[in-house]
């Protein structure tokens, strides 16, 4: 089991606005990190329970800067209705990235400096279209919190951490009570950040059963 939750940080300076002009220039550095220009395999690794079963998924998908390809599924290779049911589900989401931080960062609101001296930045209300599950977009629901690392002589988002700001529904018959999302980037050879890996972690009741997902997802490039 991973633990997903932040540790609690030390403040050692109290929350201040965000600063514009380095928001501005990260915004503008994560739009230049267009999905068009990468190619990755994605390997999700999940483990989803509830009402008294068990659903364990392992897939590999690959990107190659223009659709997606389902390459396996629990190590096999995937039959053509599977395959034309992930197309089409794809096509439902936006393609992850370093990129997708062009619309997150302008929600940003507040920063606070944690004991090692790293800035976070937090924001209080994920905009529309930020997360999707299964059962559509849940990002009204979640917070986040974005830590800067140091790139040369500026910074970049180096980790984010997503959780829920409250309890809420994702359909009639599923209730969540936690949710937690570390998402991870590092520099790439090319010295642009990209995402790396994605944890989380939710838990919540179906049927009035309590169950949860745990997720690890890699990203390999090309």
């Amino acid at each position: 089991m991973y633990v997903l939750r932040l540790l609690p940080l030390v403040l050692l300076i109290a929350a201040a606005p965000v600063p514009q002009p380095l928001r501005d220039r990260l915004i503008a550095e994560a739009a230049a990190t267009a999905p068009e220009q990468l190619a990755f395999d994605r390997t999700t690794g999940s483990v989803r329970t509830g009402g008294g079963t068990t659903t364990r998924i392992n897939l590999v998908e690959r990107w190659d800067g223009k659709k997606w390809t389902l390459l396996s599924i629990a190590g096999a290779k995937p039959t053509s209705t599977q395959r034309h049911d992930h197309e089409r589900a794809a096509k439902a989401v936006p393609v992850p990235g370093y990129h997708r931080l062009a619309t997150l960062l302008p929600a940003a609101t507040t920063v606070e400096t944690d004991s090692q001296g790293q800035a976070w930045w937090h924001i209080p209300r994920l905009p529309a279209g930020s997360v999707h599950t299964d059962s559509g977009d849940i990002s009204d629901h979640l917070q986040a919190d974005m830590r800067l690392g140091k790139r040369g002589d500026g910074y970049f988002v180096d980790q984010m951490h997503i959780t829920a700001r409250e309890g809420f529904k994702m359909n009639l018959l599923i209730k969540v009570t936690d949710f937690d999302q570390v998402i991870d980037y590092q520099p790439g050879s090319d010295g642009k950040p990209r995402l790396i890996s994605q944890k989380s972690e939710s838990r919540g009741t179906m049927f009035g059963f309590p169950g949860g997902e745990k997720a690890v997802v890699t990203f390999v490039y090309r």
